[in-house]
């Protein structure tokens, strides 16, 4: 049995005479214990007031579902829904979904009607941001870990990744995350800036386009002597970079700074797979992209004027 609090206690021994039984002493304090507290409790059947114990009775929040587990089974489900839209996220994870060749049912999530935050889709991804994967009842959310999960569970011979636990699989996973948590960020901050921030904002826009540049130089270190990030084959690896850094442009980024990267940008946009992907996200056509981005840096700029 838990230890009773020293107060209580105290005031039990003060106020009984000792012919009182210890037992006694017990049940009084157990009482005085679940009259003070606010939480359901049950009590199992018991022989002695000494053996009695204090069960918790814990009711899930109706604000937080809980998502059952099936124990029985593991992935894959080989029952995949993939909910996207034409952005580089929402590309990433299709490109490997098509490489594989693997079946799969597309929803475009519209994030220009916010229909990511709708109820039904935060119950897929809590963040409220696409893409995000379902396998029969199991949901995976962020992009690179889409990525991961497709080819842990559906790449069996190895064509886009590498196998665990070697050298080139920490390679390529290095590479993964440089993109998560630096191009991505990063290209996102300056397509902001130079896009679409509501004044135009000359620290901001130089800030991001210059630690883009500076990430696509590292790039370029590797791509001007290797045709892929890691290893000798496209992986996942590359696509994760590459559905970001072929966008620079909108940016300014002179690309012909980078002929490692520029050749590697067009060697995976000729691959078949590149786009079904696209079309498959909803993605617009680079001619059409090229079109509204100027549009949208032209009217940037025509802000800058009118701040003078």
């Amino acid at each position: 049995m838990g230890r009773v609090p020293d107060v209580i206690g105290l005031s039990l021994l003060t106020s009984r005479t000792r012919s009182t039984s210890i037992s006694e002493l017990l049940c009084s304090a157990h009482a005085r214990l679940l009259a003070a507290s606010s939480i359901k409790t049950t009590s199992p059947p018991h022989r002695r007031p000494i053996e009695q114990r204090r069960y918790l009775r814990l009711e899930p929040s109706p604000e937080v579902p809980i998502r059952s587990t099936n124990m029985s089974s593991s992935p894959p489900y080989n029952k995949l829904s993939y909910y996207t839209f034409g952005t580089p996220n929402g590309l990433k994870p299709a490109l490997i979904l098509e490489e594989l060749g693997l079946k799969y049912d597309s929803h475009q999530v519209n994030i220009m009607k916010n229909e990511q935050k709708e109820p039904w889709f935060l119950d897929i991804n809590p963040n409220g941001r696409i893409p995000a994967l379902k396998d029969g009842d199991l949901r995976v959310f962020e992009s690179g870990a889409i990525m991961l999960y497709l080819t842990d569970m559906y790449d069996k011979e190895k064509k886009f990744t590498y196998e665990y636990g070697t050298d080139l699989y920490y390679e390529m996973l290095s590479w993964v995350m440089f993109q998560m948590g630096g191009i991505g960020p990063m290209q996102g901050q300056a397509n902001h800036f130079r896009l679409m921030a509501p004044v135009y904002d000359t620290y901001g826009m130089k800030r991001y386009i210059d630690e883009t540049k500076r990430l696509i130089s590292v790039l370029e270190i590797r791509l001007s002597k290797a045709d892929w990030l890691a290893g000798d084959k496209y992986t996942i690896a590359d696509m994760a970079s590459w559905a970001w850094v072929k966008g620079a442009p909108s940016v300014d980024i002179d690309m012909s700074e980078f002929p490692g990267v520029e050749r590697w940008i067009k060697r995976i946009a000729e691959r078949p797979a590149t786009e079904k992907a696209k079309t498959a996200t909803g993605a617009l056509p680079d001619d059409k992209i090229k079109e509204m981005f100027d549009g949208m840096k032209a009217k940037m700029d025509a802000k800058k004027d009118e701040a003078k």
